[in-house]
């Protein structure tokens, strides 16, 4: 399909375009009371780290927080991409590739030009928009009215990244990646913590680590300032109505322009999963 564009004229003037201030992650709940439990994302994303019996809770957690904030942020403002060519995990953020929300890069000359496309972006963006007095694309798009999108970058660490890529691109990527709107939240096993893979070792050195062991998520005060509220309160991971946001992100979606045959061209090496 034909790309659309990574910047576009803002119509509605209600909306707010800046980036969510937090990524939420779950609850705290006590008696009948609960709290939204978020971690910061001005830092640019974090890890998400897992033992074997707790992938499917970190899967569920994943797929919950992209698709609520693909439904809940201005429309087409947020595009995720996804670097991981191991079995489908995300299965209700699948239909979104259709609309051009959501793009997976499975092998190595995908997640190649996938990495280079979102790194020349990055580069981009600082030459061109960011200055002192806008030093974040968020910041960019509250006074700008041609908006430029956000990314959500989700990596399976196990994959990605690939021994072609230099150390030193990485490196810069990863440290300027959020002033230019793209964040960061790479996953996987907690094993990956022993790799002696320097690009590898660079991601898990610069986010901050979620882990989760036996399925109980360990929510420390990198992730979350007020950890004393964990004395009294319970948490629970966030695990969403995964369908009705799917449906939510297709309907706010533009159907009409992507179904427009002017915009339609067949994709090479398309993948049926």
């Amino acid at each position: 399909m034909k790309k659309i564009s990574e910047s576009k004229s803002m119509t509605d003037k209600d909306e707010n375009y800046a980036f969510p201030w937090g990524f939420h992650i779950g609850d705290l709940y006590k008696d009948n009371e609960s709290l939204p439990l978020y971690t910061l994302s001005s830092d640019g994303g974090f890890c998400l780290l897992y033992d074997s019996v707790s992938e499917a809770k970190a899967d569920r957690l994943l797929e919950s927080l992209c698709l609520e904030l693909l439904s809940t942020m201005p429309h087409e403002s947020l595009k995720v991409d996804l670097f991981d060519f191991g079995r489908k995990k995300f299965y209700n953020l699948s239909p979104l590739q259709y609309v051009q929300l959501y793009r997976t890069a499975y092998d190595s000359k995908l997640m190649s030009a996938l990495f280079e496309e979102l790194e020349e972006m990055v580069i981009s963006r600082h030459k061109e928009l960011l200055c002192c007095n806008r030093p974040t694309i968020s910041e960019h798009n509250q006074k700008s009215k041609l908006k430029q999108v956000y990314h959500l970058v989700l990596i399976n660490l196990e994959n990605f990244p690939t021994e072609e890529l230099e150390l030193r691109r990485i490196k810069n990527f990863v440290e300027s990646a959020v002033q230019a709107g793209v964040y960061v939240i790479a996953f996987g096993n907690q094993d990956i913590e022993q790799s002696e893979n320097q690009t590898t070792q660079t991601i898990l050195e610069h986010f901050k680590k979620l882990r989760v062991t036996e399925c109980e998520f360990a929510i420390t005060k990198e992730i979350f300032e007020f950890v004393e509220l964990l004395e009294d309160h319970t948490f629970k991971s966030l695990d969403l109505d995964k369908g009705a946001l799917m449906q939510k992100a297709l309907t706010n979606a533009d159907i009409e322009s992507l179904i427009n045959p002017e915009n339609i061209k067949l994709e090479e090496n398309t993948k049926v999963n």
